[in-house]
């Protein structure tokens, strides 16, 4: 638990704060669908190893949560021209006080919840499925997007995906890794592709690092990535840091 206070006390300095990396559609990588935050500490030189694992084992990941949604939607507010998503685990996928004060900020920000992503990870089984439903519908109704990240990695099913109907499917990077590999392996992205896109409008294949991963992302029938070959996730991607602010 050393590392749960030590993460959270740097969380309440402000030593924590987001890169962005573009999604990008992949005939043209200068059409960006949205930038996602990801959290990195202040001073990192590199992505940094956060006590994720851990938050989830002890269900501590809620407050961590909210106050990066917090500051994504403050940045928002800012910039009127931005579009941007963050992740959000699927413990904290509930609606309940902890959320009241985001979702009221959304309710009352249309323009601000139609330029926010919500990406939900796989690595953790929601509350209940019922209030993971519920969660993702309220966030569609308030006018977010909502993305389910890591695709095929984690512990999500296929009837949550499809009782949810997100926005976007975000296929885990493992994938395309091995089917740099084997054709066996390509033609399993391929079929992975084609069954997210009957579940969700948007298809995401994440970890593309080269033009040879753009091309077999797009054999595979993916229209849209992300990875190095677009860019590094950035700390000044928005120009001045977003510095995560503690809402404890």
């Amino acid at each position: 638990m050393h590392r749960v206070r030590s993460f959270y006390r740097e969380l309440a300095q402000g030593r924590l704060v987001l890169a962005f990396q573009p999604v990008v559609w992949l005939p043209d990588s200068s059409r960006v669908l949205y930038q996602e935050g990801l959290l990195r500490h202040i001073d990192a030189q590199g992505e940094g190893v956060y006590p994720f694992a851990m938050l989830e084992k002890h269900q501590l990941m809620r407050e961590l949560d909210r106050s990066v949604v917090h500051s994504v939607i403050e940045r928002l507010q800012q910039n009127e021209h931005l579009r941007l998503g963050c992740n959000i685990s699927a413990q904290s996928a509930i609606v309940d006080g902890h959320w009241r004060d985001i979702l009221a900020q959304l309710r009352d920000a249309p323009s601000v919840a139609a330029r926010l992503v919500i990406e939900i990870t796989e690595s953790a089984t929601p509350p209940s499925i019922s209030a993971a439903i519920e969660f993702v519908l309220c966030l569609r109704e308030l006018g977010c997007r909502v993305a389910i990240d890591d695709f095929g990695a984690g512990l999500g099913t296929l009837e949550f995906i499809r009782q949810t109907r997100p926005d976007i499917v975000k296929i885990d990077q493992g994938y395309l890794q091995r089917a740099r590999l084997e054709t066996n392996n390509a033609q399993t992205l391929g079929h992975l592709v084609q069954l997210c896109k009957t579940l969700a409008p948007c298809v995401i294949i994440e970890g593309i690092e080269s033009e040879a991963d753009r091309a077999l992302a797009t054999g595979c029938g993916s229209e849209w990535g992300q990875g190095y070959l677009f860019g590094r996730p950035r700390m000044d991607a928005l120009g001045e840091q977003c510095v995560v602010q503690s809402m404890a």
